[in-house]
């Protein structure tokens, strides 16, 4: 058995020299910062969503935009990685949401304000002409206890090819987002601090963090008429990457999942009933479900609407989450 705080050290203190690459094993059991954060916002979100495994049919309009927006950036980039130039990226990813309209993905509203960003973030953007692109959402794993591992989801991992970065190794999230973060929101985030071992665990050296942030507050047509600027729709922001900040994120998600793993133990029944709802305005007002927490809560039957409102997740880690 692995002791925790020595694999907590060993975890944290993975330098790039220490840079190696370990292969996920047959059958390991994954669990996500996706997870973790149900599990710790509510108990009942995480239920639903991880153990009845199910994810709205229907999505709300700004996880459209975020699911939407993120398909799209995943194919220009990865035109850039497979040698397309810039324009002809652009092109193909066009030619892709072109794609959505007409196969009716995505909702028009939903489509427009994405087209207009994107038309607008690509020449905007500097990544594609300044970094080498190696990895675009590509699956980075962590062995987290001998029977269970971190599963991660990275956007974009890029090389720097001018100027004094040059040679450095970039870990960058999109985030569409309705408001800028603050410095507190990026402070208490967990999640690219938990990513860096796991990507120097996959091979590559990790020396800097970014937010890429596309903010959809405003209409298609409040962008065009009112003539928003590019710092207003964009914003690209590092991610402080401390030793105590790694740690601490990992040694968070090491705690949850020893939550999370204890919860999976029981009978479904007894899941149910060890899993509270939080009840908190700010908490609830986002969550997809609502509707069958509170029928839950009036002891009412949720077969129903899970049948009519929700399907199977997903959302996973390739075939490993599902065998496991």
């Amino acid at each position: 058995m692995i002791d925790s705080q020595q694999h907590l050290k060993y975890l944290t203190d993975i330098s790039n020299k220490d840079v190696t690459k370990l292969k996920l094993p047959p059958g390991a059991k994954i669990i996500s910062n996706s997870e973790v954060d149900a599990f710790g916002t509510c108990e009942r979100k995480h239920l639903f969503a991880f153990g009845y495994n199910k994810e709205p049919k229907f999505l709300s309009r700004s996880l459209a935009i975020g699911v939407c927006g993120h398909e799209i950036l995943a194919v220009f980039y990865k035109s850039i990685k497979h040698g397309m130039t810039k324009k002809q990226a652009e092109l193909t990813t066009m030619q892709h949401l072109s794609q959505f309209y007409i196969k009716g993905t995505y909702d028009p509203d939903v489509l427009n304000l994405v087209a207009t960003l994107i038309s607008r973030y690509i020449p905007y953007e500097t990544i594609s002409t300044t970094c080498e692109v190696l990895a675009v959402e590509e699956d980075f794993y962590m062995p987290i206890r001998d029977d269970y591992w971190y599963g991660m989801r990275l956007d974009l991992l890029v090389r720097v090819l001018v100027g004094k970065e040059r040679g450095n190794v970039m870990l960058i999230d999109h985030k569409f987002t309705y408001d800028f973060f603050t410095d507190t929101d990026l402070d208490l985030n967990p999640q690219m601090p938990k990513y860096v071992p796991a990507v120097r665990l996959s091979g590559y050296p990790v020396h800097q963090a970014y937010i890429n942030q596309i903010r959809w507050r405003f209409s298609p047509k409040v962008i065009t008429e009112k003539n928003k600027t590019d710092e207003e729709l964009f914003r690209f922001t590092s991610v402080g990457l401390t030793q105590a900040r790694i740690r601490s994120a990992v040694k968070q998600q090491m705690m949850f999942s020893e939550r999370i793993l204890e919860r999976r133990k029981l009978p479904f029944d007894l899941q149910i009933e060890e899993s509270p709802p939080n009840q908190n305005k700010m908490v609830c007002r986002n969550c997809s479900f609502t509707k069958p927490c509170i029928m839950m809560s009036n002891e009412e039957d949720i077969s129903g609407i899970m049948f009519t409102n929700y399907q199977d997740r997903t959302y996973g880690y390739s075939k490993h989450e599902i065998e496991a």
